[in-house]
């Protein structure tokens, strides 16, 4: 921290380092770049004096622009002491800076206004930062920001939607096999058999119709909830259309055996090559590499979805402004309809390709790869991803953006303060356009500030929003940009994905298997695609299905598709014999009160002879018309009243 003896008062000529404007003066402290911080040549004898800067050293000047807000209340602090600025009446050193100006070693400035007011607002970005930031070479670019008219650009959309209307004759389960489709079946099928092998060394001979019978008992999980799947089989809360299409033990071998990646081609820890979601990557590829199949809308968003999980695993991420707080963080790009067409699991350090721009920007970088260049598409995203540079850059990849931005990525974008603005009531506004890549900021007070950045938005056309007044306990219109209406109309796209994923979401707990969670979410996630795509592709005047009659067809269809016959040794049957077997009718047993309560239990004969309940060995024509089971009524044996007491 300098002394007060190393402030030197210096009219109209700044030097790297901190400053304060004043109504007629601008301070500074001479900050020298010396090699070595203990040369006393450089420091003088005792080490107070002011440095003096070399030849070579470049010098910036700025001259104070009155129209500029007052810095000093908003950046100063008083226990600073570079802060406390000595009297320029009593200042020693002001005659020799003068000398030097007019003598030529220090030339005078001649900015306009204009340039001066940019350069203030660079200087006040190396003010609020650190000590030693003074010393290091400003790397940013020159940014030319000013309260001008934006130009826009040409911003028509260039591409068209296209929409099959031969697709409208598909079934649901066809546009769900669009994205999850029989590739994706069979390299589960094989996965889950190669898994079989290694964990137990053991044959486990499952077919590709099993599995789609599996995904449609998930599904079905996903619309009737029950406590834990065992009870969709419990003999209490049993659900027929579950338990009739594969038995309990059936679907709990393949439940322990799926697997989605070969665990001998996964690198250990600290290998370069080391893939953290290693077991579902193929799988998240596939699915990926399909929704990229579909056209594309014109208005796309970025945002982040959580995969809910509190499993005890590093890839859990905690974000408390979610509806689920922990889980698994994706990064989607949706449209506006809510179609998911790509997305990226975020794995820490390492998720994406590194730039200078952010990991943010990084990860809206690798999901606009996707987007057709140079077709005016537009992209919208919060605060975690944007800044200038990331705008300017898909502007160049003739990608259009708007998107909020923190205040502080704007790179000397100097705006109306927050009082200013609030004093002149809410919904007003302030902008600037940075004319080298004819970008504009907008800064809207609301409740509080909000920052846009956008490369194709004007101010051309203003809109109204109603606000609750406090005050006035009524509501009250509040005019705003109408790019901030923009905003809020195209960037819920990923929202509205997770809340058509929400209401029927696969909810399954597994201690051992982290990555099953990721394995619902895909195939949910397909689900919900092939219905905004079937609503897409609707026939004009159709009835569409809702997102609960879409989802249980689909269900339906993979558990009628399935053969759910288990392989046995021996000679196989022949189709013929295989489609003439017939399914054993199962009968619920009722509870013990039922049976013990003494009332109503009559026996009736029945056409056909059943195993009887109690004795299990034998066969009986009688059942009980309350119970509903098979009991044996015979002179030698009288199940039916051992039953009905015991």
């Amino acid at each position: 921290m300098p002394s007060i003896a190393e402030l030197v008062f210096i009219p109209k000529v700044l030097e790297r380092g901190r400053f304060v404007c004043s109504d007629e003066i601008s301070y500074t402290h001479i900050a020298g770049k010396p090699e070595d911080g203990n040369d006393p040549q450089r420091r003088g004898s005792s080490g107070n004096h002011p440095a003096v800067a070399r030849p070579d050293e470049t010098v910036s000047r700025i001259q104070y622009n009155s129209d500029l807000e007052d810095l000093s209340d908003e950046d100063a602090d008083p226990s600073d002491p570079s802060f406390l600025l000595p009297d320029p009446d009593n200042n020693p050193q002001e005659e020799e800076i003068e000398e030097e100006i007019e003598s030529g070693q220090i030339e005078a400035d001649d900015h306009n206004s204009e340039d001066d007011h940019e350069d203030v607002e660079i200087a006040r970005q190396n003010a609020t930062s650190s000590g030693t930031a003074a010393s290091k070479p400003n790397k940013r670019r020159d940014l030319a920001w000013r309260k001008v008219d934006f130009v826009q650009p040409d911003a028509a959309w260039k591409d068209h939607l296209v929409v099959d209307q031969e697709m409208s004759g598909k079934t649901p389960l066809e546009f769900v096999r669009l994205f999850f489709d029989q590739g994706v079946v069979n390299h589960i099928r094989d996965q889950t058999k190669i898994y079989a092998l290694q964990k137990d060394a053991k044959e486990f001979g499952v077919s590709s119709a099993e599995v789609e019978c599996f995904l449609g008992i998930l599904a079905f999980t996903g619309i009737v909830k029950m406590p834990s799947y065992r009870s969709y089989w419990s003999n209490e809360t049993r659900y027929p259309v579950i338990a009739d299409a594969m038995s309990r033990d059936r679907f709990e071998q393949i439940k322990k055996y799926l697997h989605f990646n070969d665990n001998l081609t996964q690198k250990p820890r600290g290998d370069p090559g080391h893939d953290k979601i290693h077991k579902v990557r193929p799988l998240i590829e596939m699915i990926r590499d399909n929704f990229m199949k579909i056209p594309p809308e014109e208005h796309q968003a970025v945002d982040e979805q959580i995969v809910p999980t509190k499993q005890r695993i590093s890839l859990k991420q905690y974000n408390p402004k979610k509806p689920h707080k922990w889980g698994y963080k994706f990064i989607s790009r949706a449209g506006e309809s809510g179609f998911v067409y790509d997305f990226e699991m975020y794995t820490g350090k390492g998720s994406v390709d590194v730039s200078d721009l952010g990991v943010g920007a990084d990860f809206v970088l690798r999901l606009a790869r996707g987007i057709p260049k140079h077709k005016n598409y537009k992209l919208f995203f919060d605060i975690w991803f944007s800044s200038l540079d990331l705008a300017q850059t898909l502007s160049d990849q003739g990608i259009l953006t708007l998107a909020a931005v923190r205040a502080n990525r704007l790179k000397g974008c100097a705006l109306e303060s927050d009082s200013k603005l609030k004093a002149r009531g809410r919904g007003s506004y302030d902008w600037r356009v940075e004319t080298q890549s004819n970008a504009i900021v907008v800064k809207w007070y609301d409740n509080k500030p909000v920052h846009l950045i956008s490369t194709y938005a004007t101010l051309d056309r203003e809109d109204t929003c109603r606000r609750w007044d406090g005050k006035r306990k009524e509501y009250a219109d509040v005019k705003r940009p109408y790019c901030v209406k923009d905003y809020n109309r195209f960037m819920g796209g990923v929202d509205l994905a997770d809340m058509l994923l929400e209401p029927y979401r696969i909810d399954f707990k597994s201690r051992s298997k982290w990555y099953m969670r990721i394995f619902f979410f895909l195939f949910d996630l397909s689900v919900v695609n092939g219905w905004l795509l079937y609503r897409r592709c609707l026939a004009a005047g159709q009835k569409p299905m809702n997102m609960l009659q879409f989802k249980t067809d689909v269900a339906r269809a993979l558990l009628s598709g399935a053969s759910l016959a288990t392989p046995k040794r021996g000679r196989p049957l022949s189709d013929a014999d295989t489609n003439s077997q017939k399914k054993r009718n199962y009968t619920c047993r009722p509870p013990d009160s039922t049976r013990l309560d003494g009332q109503g239990h009559f026996p009736a004969w029945i056409e056909s002879k059943q195993r009887c309940r109690v004795c299990v060995q034998a066969h009986s024509k009688v059942k009980c018309v309350k119970s509903e089971v098979s009991l044996c009524f015979t002179p030698n044996r009288n199940c039916f009243l051992t039953y009905h007491t015991m």
